[in-house]
């Protein structure tokens, strides 16, 4: 089991009082498994992403990457953020290398890391240009390369393709899916689109209203390529939306009920 989460809580303090933003979370992922986080906004999707990666400190429960308690942020867990996060003085290239160097890493053995891993998003050409010069869909590779530089076993996204225009944002899960082909690596995926979890996912994970906890786990069970207007391909979507409604109207509930 590469991702093994049990129990799983998260509380906010907020003035005198609490927020329980995740509690009794459950979710065990294997090597290699593409799986999606969905669920209303306020539900904890990014938070659970946060706490995965060991940029938050849970409240209760267990998280285990590989075996490993998570008990801070770790190489091992890449993350790729929905803002692009580049550093805008430094080129792709660099970009890319940026963990490499943190690490101390050799010169020429991070030039021959970040050259590989630009073949494979795609960006031959774009070694020495700034992101400045990236259209939206050329940043987020560039974040999928650095992600990747440190060869981690889980690759957590946040979102990473939601400040895309739809046409790119389609692009983009076929390239993510390329990558994912060709590298194997686990993913765990939050995202708010529906169509884009069946595209893109082994399994769909819908959460509930907060505090989050794991609704249904739903497998998508179909070939890939996936084709969006096939019957097969609405049929699921139909079914997450169905569990999706009942926690939607749940968490507006909460929004409009006094504090």
């Amino acid at each position: 089991m590469t991702i093994d989460i049990r129990g799983l809580g998260k509380v906010f303090p907020k003035g005198k009082k609490t927020i329980t933003a995740i509690d009794g979370f459950d979710l065990q992922i294997g090597e290699g498994e593409f799986v999606c986080l969905l669920g209303p906004s306020g539900c904890g999707k990014t938070t659970v992403l946060r706490l995965v990666a060991g940029l938050e400190a849970k409240s209760a429960g267990s998280i285990k990457v590989q075996g490993r308690e998570v008990v801070s942020s770790s190489p091992e867990r890449g993350m790729v953020f929905q803002e692009f996060a580049l550093f805008p003085w430094r080129t792709v290239r660099k970009n890319i290398e940026f963990g490499l160097e943190l690490r101390g890493i050799l010169e020429d053995r991070r030039k021959a890391v970040s050259s590989r891993l630009i073949d494979l998003v795609g960006l031959e050409g774009f070694e020495d240009a700034h992101p400045k010069e990236l259209s939206g869909g050329m940043k987020q590779r560039v974040g999928i390369a650095r992600a990747l530089a440190n060869e981690p076993a889980v690759l957590l996204m946040d979102e990473p393709f939601g400040a895309l225009d739809a046409q790119t944002r389609n692009l983009m899960q076929k390239e993510l899916l390329r990558i994912w082909s060709a590298t194997k690596k686990t993913i765990l995926f939050v995202t708010h689109s529906v169509d884009e979890a069946v595209f893109l996912a082994d399994r769909i994970v819908v959460m509930t209203a907060r505090p989050g906890k794991v609704r249904e786990i739903i497998p998508v069970g179909l070939p890939r390529p996936r084709d969006r207007t096939s019957k097969e391909f609405i049929a699921v979507r139909g079914k997450v939306l169905a569990e999706l409604d009942e926690e939607f109207e749940k968490a507006r509930a909460k929004e409009l009920s006094p504090d």
